[in-house]
């Protein structure tokens, strides 16, 4: 992917040097990433950046004695998640024609819709961790945007290439977050070409994460949204432990539920019927594996098939296409 956000960190620090072992270690640590350390009188900065083709990943970690203002060009409209690690303190992403700034408090994410401008990131004194994700907004597509509301105005945004820029509502980020970050650290490799696929699915993983995250601070749960959300689970694991071989009335008598209470949950929470909720996790986790390269043989007896053709004219009707169309497809948008 091109790099559409550069952060100018040598304005600060000058030229990179080549790490000691007493030198600022990356809290995130990305072992196949571009690394570069500085170190002069306005602190120690460690920048890690590695490039995909679906999306592009930048760790910054400071220690800095007294505040500091980073130039940063973003030179091509893009969706972004940063977060942002520390003990106490905020910092400011400004746009510096504009003169619109953007707060990132400690320990929290926000995704932002950012267009082609100057920006500044505006620091305190104080050891930071700041990571930035940004990725094509084309990955929204097909409706499959709609369970995120708090990115609907961002994702539309991008979509007409609007001028201005947008963010989100902030959301906690904590050991869970850092954790997944990890896990998608370790996933990548350059010139390894599932590092592409593991970047999409790392980006997919922080968006549900964020959606959680958000779901859980600012709405109120009730016992009918948490039995919601047990179901959707129940659903969600027996499709991926059974595949379409169960009964969805096993998963009501499981919760302890009827049928018809669980199709109000569904229906209620998640906007479709309970069949259709099974029927969509059967096809993700169809794509998944088409998209892995698993013959199509396997596939079906992965999920519940008793033969192949079965499951060729299920995802043929579901999604108008054959298994072999879908991974050409696949690999055009995406590779």
């Amino acid at each position: 992917m091109k790099t559409a956000l550069q952060i100018d960190i040598a304005k600060v620090f000058d030229q990179p040097i080549s790490p000691r072992t007493d030198m600022l270690k990356p809290r995130i640590s990305m072992s196949n990433a571009d690394y570069q350390h500085y170190e002069n009188q306005h602190g120690q900065a460690c920048l890690q950046q590695f490039d995909g083709m679906l999306g592009y990943i930048n760790i910054l970690d400071l220690h800095l004695p007294a505040d500091i203002v980073i130039p940063i060009q973003v030179t091509r409209s893009d969706l972004h998640i940063f977060y942002l690690f520390t003990e106490d303190r905020a910092i400011q992403i400004r746009d510096v024609q504009k003169r619109i700034s953007y707060s990132i408090s400690c320990n929290r994410g926000r995704y932002f819709y950012l267009t082609r401008s100057d920006y500044e990131i505006h620091v305190p004194a104080g050891s930071y961790t700041l990571v930035n994700f940004y990725f094509r907004g084309s990955i929204f597509r097909d409706g499959n945007e709609r369970p995120f509301q708090f990115l609907h105005p961002l994702i539309h945004a991008y979509r007409k290439q609007d001028p201005n820029s947008w963010c989100s509502i902030d959301f906690r980020a904590g050991t869970r977050t850092i954790s997944l970050m990890k896990t998608i650290a370790s996933k990548i490799k350059k010139g390894d070409l599932d590092s592409e696929v593991n970047i999409l699915w790392g980006i997919k993983k922080l968006i549900q994460l964020s959606k959680e995250k958000i779901f859980e601070e600012y709405d109120k749960i009730s016992e009918s949204q948490i039995k919601s959300k047990e179901a959707h689970a129940a659903i969600k694991q027996a499709v991926a432990e059974l595949g379409q071989d169960f009964k969805l009335d096993d998963i009501a008598w499981q919760l302890g539920i009827s049928m018809d209470y669980l199709h109000q949950l569904i229906q209620l929470y998640y906007g479709q019927s309970p069949q259709e909720l099974k029927v969509e996790f059967m096809l993700d986790l169809a794509k998944k594996y088409i998209v892995d390269g698993m013959p199509t043989d396997a596939i079906a007896y992965e999920l519940g098939y008793a033969s192949p053709s079965s499951f060729a004219r299920f995802f043929k009707k579901k999604t108008g296409m054959t298994a072999t169309e879908f991974f050409k497809r696949y690999n055009q948008d995406y590779l």
